[in-house]
């Protein structure tokens, strides 16, 4: 079953045999083509093995079948920052935001592209959207007090208030 190939797929991934991996994944699209996570997991492997252009044709494969699956946008968006096309990029991370917006990885992802894109008020507002929405990872805190340094004078008590989240983020972990 294609289920099953997708397993033994996530086994080698995690191996870090991502040769093996994508093996398994075409036998899981051989056996179901419309398997959704087989496309966007051979996406990710790809991504590993620094295939671009493959993980981006799986990624589309992935979001042809189900525009609504968050990972496949997420992983073109990934792709796309990889490539260093940041407004692509940035596309993408919306998309994966729109259907998944309580998740505060797809806004720390936003927040990182805008920056790249020399945004920040826009980098700002997606950092304190995903420490809204609980980035327990302390990444939003920590890059939001990074900006709030970087914006200069005027700005030493905002950034002050996140390192100090950020500290307390790490006491908590």
């Amino acid at each position: 079953r294609a289920e099953t190939c997708c397993i033994v797929g996530n086994y080698y991934s995690l191996k870090a045999d991502h040769e093996n991996a994508v093996l398994y994944f075409q036998r899981a699209l051989k056996l179901d083509r419309e398997c959704i996570s087989a496309w966007t997991l051979m996406g990710h492997e790809y991504v590993e093995l620094k295939n671009t252009s493959a993980a981006v044709a799986a990624y589309r494969r992935a979001v042809d079948i189900s525009p609504r699956d968050y990972r496949a946008w997420y992983g073109l968006g990934q792709t796309y920052e990889f490539l260093q096309l940041f407004n692509y990029a940035l596309y993408y991370y919306r998309r994966a935001a729109t259907l998944r917006p309580y998740d505060p990885r797809m806004y720390v992802a936003l927040g990182s592209c805008l920056e790249l894109l020399n945004r920040t008020e826009e980098a700002i507002d997606a950092y304190k959207l995903a420490h809204r929405h609980g980035d327990r990872e302390g990444i939003a805190t920590l890059k939001l007090g990074n900006l709030y340094v970087a914006k200069g004078k005027g700005f030493e008590q905002q950034a002050a208030e996140f390192y100090l989240k950020h500290l307390t983020l790490l006491e908590e972990t």
